[in-house]
């Protein structure tokens, strides 16, 4: 009879240890998933934000095709809209990367 009972509490313990396990392990991948998505989420934004800025350089050399300007190269608007769009690429390669650490 003494038997079964340690049996029982031993059993009942390794029981509780392996639930502790599975809730943390069950956290730990919780807190990665709404980091990524975080992390998405800012991604999506930046992508969109390249996206109008594209759009604005696109409208800008037009204009200035429009007005037949001798070097569109040289505007200063298109240099600042140029200089925004490669330190948000900058910021969209970090993110991946980031991504790609938390899924490591």
């Amino acid at each position: 009879m003494r038997f079964r009972w340690r049996r029982l509490r031993h059993d009942l313990r390794a029981g509780l240890a392996l639930v502790r396990q599975g809730s943390a392990t069950a956290v730990n991948r919780s807190l990665e998933e709404v980091e990524l998505l975080r992390l998405k989420f800012r991604l999506d934004a930046l992508e969109a934000e390249i996206k109008e800025l594209y759009q604005a350089v696109g409208e800008r050399a037009f204009q200035l095709i429009e007005r037949e300007v001798d070097s569109i190269m040289n505007d200063k608007e298109l240099i600042r809209l140029f200089e925004k769009i490669d330190q948000l690429s900058q910021e969209e390669g970090r993110i991946r990367f980031e991504m790609e650490q938390v899924r490591d």
